[in-house]
């Protein structure tokens, strides 16, 4: 279970790959959240996919922060506890990005079913990046 939490996460967070809805944020306080339509290319501006991807690069960073913490976690309750502090310090960084979760997850999904906006926020990671297309 540890481990499918956090390969969930990062397999949902790689938006190089198409992003989805990260698993750290489909839960509050135990109960599943409804999870926001889809954002479309056009609804989302260049500021807000620049936000995203800056999230996005942040919760990268905290997984890999918490993948070895998780694995070595000894007993379910441990594992629970380090990936309740992990989608804590996720929220916080889409926050501090600029978006809410709500916004993040939209984008995320929209990213999923429209090509464009994908393609928009590919093309804008590798400028902000400087790695050609």
């Amino acid at each position: 279970m540890k481990k499918s939490f956090l390969t969930a996460v990062l397999a949902s967070t790689m938006f190089a790959a198409g992003a989805s809805v990260p698993a750290a944020f489909a839960q509050q306080d135990g109960a599943q959240m409804q999870q926001p339509a889809p954002a479309e290319s056009a609804s989302v501006t260049d500021e807000q996919i620049s936000a995203y991807i800056t999230a996005v690069q942040s919760v990268n960073m905290i997984i890999q922060t918490y993948q070895p913490q998780l694995d070595a976690a000894q007993s379910e309750e441990a594992a629970m506890a380090v990936q309740q502090e992990a989608q804590g310090e996720m929220q916080s960084a889409v926050e501090q990005s600029g978006l809410s979760v709500e916004e993040y997850t939209a984008i995320a999904a929209g990213s999923q079913t429209d090509p464009e906006l994908a393609e928009r926020i590919n093309a804008q990671a590798a400028a902000q990046t400087g790695q050609p297309q």
